[in-house]
């Protein structure tokens, strides 16, 4: 009865809060892509991240809403990962493409929504709410709970096509993302891993001039390759580490 609960709790949530702002922007005659930046994201936070809180709160109190969310892991963790992995991207962008002829307050607020935001809403949202609460509360089959929020994510990006040809490419891309994101945080357990990620590979992609939508072309594609390909190197290394042995003061304590 309890995972019946949580599941319907977590899947209304979800729906909610990707769902409800389409209704409800027109009612309050709000566009949210005209707010600035700054104001964009406390919005958007309102709904995606203060509704999961709010359920996970009413599910388990609100001592556990924070780490039943994903946040109590190592940022560092995170961090480390983001910054390494996307190196090729950071690297290959600077050799290959111009830097962005954005500027100024107008690039900080692009990064905030399109980088920040993104990386931090989304992979809370679709990863540690959903996917988080499914497999390990609901104990829901992994792979097949990645396919189906992998999938509501690529059509969630399906604005930056404009034809069948490259909402076809931009569904495709933004699927596996969605897959590749999920297995990263199912493998490391820590949300700070796929968040950080995200955010450094929308940051790279966006101070360079190399597309306006997910798709990308050749040389984009390359470089982010390499990053995916260095991230599960890294990931499958860690899964295959050592185990380090519990320190003896922790066992006697214990």
């Amino acid at each position: 009865m309890k995972k019946l609960v949580v599941a319907i709790v977590t899947l209304l949530t979800f729906l909610v809060a990707v769902y409800a702002p389409r209704f409800v922007n027109p009612w309050l005659g709000l566009v949210p892509g005209q707010l600035a930046p700054g104001l964009y994201v406390l919005y958007m936070a309102l709904w995606w991240l203060g509704l999961p809180l709010l359920a996970l709160s009413g599910l388990y109190g609100w001592r556990r809403a924070v780490p039943e969310l994903g946040w109590q892991a190592s940022m560092g963790e995170g961090l480390a990962m983001g910054l390494g992995c996307t190196l090729p991207m950071l690297l290959g962008y600077l050799a290959v493409f111009q830097l962005t002829s954005i500027t100024g307050p107008v690039l900080a607020g692009s990064l905030l929504r399109g980088a920040v935001w993104a990386g931090l809403g989304e992979e809370t949202l679709f990863r540690g709410f959903l996917f988080g609460q499914l497999t390990r509360r609901v104990r829901f089959p992994w792979l097949l709970t990645i396919l189906i929020e992998s999938g509501i994510f690529a059509t969630g990006h399906l604005y930056q096509s404009h034809d069948l040809a490259s909402a076809v490419g931009v569904l495709a891309v933004t699927f596996g993302g969605g897959v590749w994101f999920g297995w990263l945080y199912k493998s490391w357990n820590n949300l700070w891993v796929p968040i950080c990620l995200h955010i450094f590979m929308n940051a790279w992609w966006m101070l360079f001039d190399v597309s306006d939508s997910a798709v990308g072309n050749l040389w984009a594609n390359v470089f982010r390759v390499l990053t995916i390909a260095l991230s599960v190197a890294a990931t499958l290394w860690y899964r295959r580490r050592p185990q380090q042995p519990a320190p003896a003061a922790a066992l006697v304590a214990a």
